[in-house]
């Protein structure tokens, strides 16, 4: 898998973008990778990040993925809320309440369905 990550700095956004969903195939090894592209410039690589990360359902990316709940961007808060509630982790119970007052409507309802998912898995 290092020589896959090795080949991202010299591939373009949308090619950076696949090999995150690409990474996703490979499940918990990619995790510590999609926590870092957490932390990119580009919102497009965030969002894929957490959606992979949402799937994966790694318990180690619910803390980043709570702290983007307060992003600026609503899609970055939606796509967070909405890996939180796949992952089902009960730290996010609070922070999800939290958005459901989110003054973007999708943030709102994406963070009930969450807060649902969570409580029926519980």
């Amino acid at each position: 898998m290092t020589g896959h990550l090795l080949g991202l700095a010299e591939k373009t956004r949308p090619d950076i973008i696949q090999s995150i969903i690409d990474l996703g195939k490979k499940g918990q090894p990619a995790v510590d990778f999609l926590l870092l592209a957490l932390k990119d410039e580009d919102k497009r690589v965030r969002i894929a990040a957490a959606h992979v990360l949402g799937e994966i359902g790694d318990r180690r990316s619910v803390e980043p993925l709570i702290s983007m709940l307060a992003d600026h961007d609503r899609d970055i808060r939606f796509i967070s809320a909405s890996a939180l509630g796949r992952i089902g982790d009960p730290r996010a119970v609070e922070p999800l309440a939290r958005a459901c007052a989110d003054e973007n409507c999708f943030v709102r309802i994406t963070a009930k369905e969450a807060l649902t998912s969570l409580s029926i898995n519980r």
